[in-house]
């Protein structure tokens, strides 16, 4: 009975702060002049939303109950909605869909948070297409997952934990500058996508480490090719470009280009390793793409083979395969590309 009486006393105490927040946001909404996208008042944006947000940042955002922050901000969000359906008006909701997403994030709800973060980057554009501070990119409330914090490995680092082999191969140091400068250049749809995917790759090694499962397996791959379609679209983004990611390097790599393309008829020679029926084949076209001693021409083999087969099979039970994932063997060699990619001015 003690038990249960806690847990009641834990919903009511929830319900009395929800309660709270609804109200203070109810009477500043009322209160408040609409936001006009085409004329925006970026320092007031926020105003209707300040004492609501404070009763959760004061309490259950203080005791990392990220899990009822959620929901508080999904009700307070809700009502926003509401308000501005039933009066016809407008509010800038790019910090309450950015505190949805992180609370989101921080329990590895990567999907649902990346997604509202997205959402605020949107709501916000009108602000930062003319003040770049005023990116969700920018705010501490999101980079302390990129960044990390103190005792908190950020994603930037998992990365750079994988850029070993890069620097190795090619004699060149890669770090958080290099790296955030990499990231802030690609477009928005890119980047959420490349952070994502990558944290999702992290998270479900951890998972598939305590007992391999076919699930698990599947995840890890849909996120591989995640990272080889942001490496796809922002090629195509940054210049402009369409095809898929073999016409792009060739279009990018020609012989007109100015580029390095020493490793261009060894990866042209080669790519019929990078189309596979099942895994089966999967495992003989990766053998051969190892054995090939290019370095840039291996990557980017590996990542065609990989985009190419995700898109056309669920066959993931070929245990060679996932050695080389669980090894980091076909993730180094992804995050290779992009760097090479990006040392080259094509994203």
């Amino acid at each position: 009975m003690v038990i249960i009486k806690a847990a009641n006393d834990i919903l009511t105490d929830f319900a009395f702060i929800l309660r709270t927040g609804v109200a203070l946001l109810q009477e500043d909404m009322r209160k408040a002049k609409e936001f006009d996208p085409d004329n925006p008042d970026c320092i007031e944006k926020d105003v209707y939303f300040d004492r609501a947000n404070y009763v959760c940042m004061s309490s259950l955002w203080q005791l990392r109950l990220h899990n009822l922050c959620e929901g508080y901000y999904a009700q307070l969000l809700g009502e926003i909605k509401k308000h501005e359906n039933s009066n016809h008006t407008l509010f800038n909701k790019g910090m309450v869909y950015a505190n949805l997403g992180v609370s989101q994030i921080a329990q590895g709800k990567i999907d649902e948070g990346f997604a509202n973060i997205l959402k605020a980057q949107m709501e916000d554009e009108p602000c930062h297409k003319t003040n770049p501070s005023q990116s969700i990119f920018k705010n501490p409330l999101y980079t302390q997952f990129e960044d990390g914090k103190e005792g908190q490995e950020g994603i930037k680092d998992y990365i750079l934990k994988h850029s070993r082999l890069y620097q190795t191969e090619e004699s060149k140091t890669v770090d958080k500058i290099f790296l955030g400068n990499l990231i802030s250049s690609l477009d928005t749809d890119s980047h959420i996508l490349f952070i994502s995917s990558v944290e999702k790759i992290r998270r479900n090694l951890i998972i598939l480490a305590d007992k391999d499962n076919q699930f698990t397996r599947l995840q890890i791959f849909l996120c591989l090719q995640g990272l080889c379609l942001a490496i796809e679209n922002s090629l195509k983004m940054k210049n402009k470009s369409t095809g898929t990611l073999r016409e792009l390097l060739d279009v990018l790599f020609s012989r007109a280009s100015g580029r390095d393309r020493l490793w261009k008829p060894i990866f042209d020679t080669k790519y019929e390793f990078t189309s596979s029926d099942n895994a089966s084949q999967l495992q003989k076209n990766l053998e051969e793409i190892f054995k090939v001693s290019d370095n840039k021409a291996r990557r980017l083999l590996i990542c065609c083979a990989i985009r190419n087969f995700s898109a056309h099979n669920l066959d993931v039970g070929n245990d060679y395969v996932f050695e080389r994932i669980k090894d980091d063997t076909i993730f180094d060699n992804i995050i290779s590309s992009i760097f090479f990619l990006c040392d080259q001015k094509c994203v």
